[in-house]
């Protein structure tokens, strides 16, 4: 009897942590509205990063700014080169 309640209670261990890993939450920043307008994309080899400009783009909501500046620790959007444009200013070119 052990025997074949050991594989079934084996099973039932990894699909529960296997729900729990699945479970990964979206990055905050995605919650505020117009946040494209707002950041920077940085540049590194072939990958394009978002990251948050030193000043405000003019195309940026006052509202999203302020809840984009607020997110800190693992939310915390990483601050730009000083030479990046924002997203909103490479869109137009």
């Amino acid at each position: 009897m052990t025997r074949k309640s050991l594989p079934i209670s084996m099973g039932l261990l990894l699909s529960s942590v296997a729900i729990e890993s699945s479970a990964i939450l979206p990055p905050k920043y995605l919650e505020i509205e117009s946040f494209k307008l707002c950041l920077g994309t940085q540049e590194i080899n072939t990958a394009s990063f978002l990251c948050m400009p030193s000043g405000k783009p003019d195309a940026c909501p006052e509202m999203s700014w302020k809840q984009l500046k607020a997110l800190t620790g693992k939310d915390a959007i990483p601050d730009c080169p000083a030479n990046t444009a924002s997203t909103a200013e490479k869109s137009v070119e």
